[in-house]
């Protein structure tokens, strides 16, 4: 889809230019943001964003809309369609290359920019505690949520499930995540899972309800996804917070989560945003809407991840880098 550029009249009869579903006006710049839908720690980290934004800036109004989760989320930034969204840096690179779930694109997408960090994420494939089932392959002819279609919940969870060979064998249904929980918990479901901070607010509205068991993935699992991309990696992430998980780590796979930005959102704004979200003094606000932004807002404490945004050939847009280099990184 192609963007969508018009001018337009305002009531102050100054010009206006009109973006995906952005205004861009000598008043206020109105912008749109994709994280995932309710349930997904990225709904919450796109609400947070937005909120920090709007508090604190008189030029800026930023609107969090639900979406299918980050494989939609990376078209959507790379057409133009909305101006943010949140991505990992394994779906920049896969559209990019046009790689799957993006290997039916026209072209590589070229206008993806990066802004900063979000919180991590770790898959995380849970089953009810008293259900018995301690390994994927036992999910041979289960019931599975695989999330949403259009989210990375999908891409990843039936690569692991076909990976041990059971993925052909399950019943498989592509559930909300909230909804996702409440089917397991009502017995309706034997699994479902989500690539997450952790805690999830899902699989933490489940565990609430009954202890769960987060299961373990097997080596071969893990060395899929490692030759996938450069951007997953292997992880022992302590599941402590959930019900029926004290004390308890798991070896899953996990991966950088990025705010992005297109190409063509003025960098004056780009600018703005990275100069309210990362201001330690906004730091408690954010981590009022979403403790596990702690990781994001740690990890831009130094340059370490524009060079991993350099890996994926992820470029900074404009307005993100003149605020980092404010700060003292080499964006260059």
């Amino acid at each position: 889809m192609s963007t969508v550029i018009r001018c337009v009249s305002i009531m102050t009869a100054a010009a206006a230019l009109v973006f995906g579903s952005a205004v861009y006006s000598a008043e206020v710049t109105h912008l749109t943001i994709v994280g995932a839908g309710k349930g997904a720690g990225a709904f919450r980290q796109a609400g947070a964003m937005a909120e920090v934004v709007n508090k604190n800036s008189k030029t800026l109004n930023i609107t969090n809309q639900e979406s299918g989760g980050f494989v939609a989320n990376t078209r959507m930034i790379a057409a133009g369609r909305v101006e943010l969204a949140i991505s990992n840096g394994v779906f920049v690179d896969f559209i990019q290359r046009k790689q799957k779930p993006f290997h039916t694109e026209k072209k590589p997408a070229t206008s993806i920019r990066g802004i900063g960090p979000s919180a991590g994420s770790w898959l995380q494939i849970v089953v009810l505690k008293d259900s018995g089932i301690k390994s994927l392959m036992e999910l041979k002819g289960k019931r599975v949520s695989l999330g949403p279609k259009g989210s990375s919940s999908v891409f990843m969870i039936e690569t692991a499930l076909r990976e041990v060979g059971v993925l052909d064998s399950m019943r498989k249904d592509y559930l909300k995540w909230t909804d996702g929980a409440n089917y397991m918990i009502d017995g309706k479901l034997d699994a479902f899972g989500i690539p997450n901070p952790i805690p999830s607010p899902s699989i933490l509205q489940a565990a609430t309800s009954r202890p769960i068991t987060v299961l373990s993935l097997p080596d071969s699992v893990i060395k899929k996804f490692t030759g996938l991309s450069k951007g997953y990696f292997e992880d022992n992430a302590d599941m402590s917070v959930y019900e029926g998980m004290k004390g308890m780590k798991v070896k899953t796979i996990a991966y950088k989560v990025f705010y992005l930005a297109h190409e063509k959102v003025p960098a004056d704004a780009v600018y703005e945003i990275c100069k309210h979200f990362y201001d330690p003094k906004n730091r408690d606000f954010i981590l009022s809407m979403y403790k596990p932004l702690r990781d994001g807002l740690d990890t831009a404490m130094n340059d370490k991840f524009i060079k991993q945004m350099k890996a994926f050939d992820l470029k900074l847009h404009p307005g993100a880098a003149r605020y980092w280099k404010e700060r003292g990184y080499a964006v260059n």
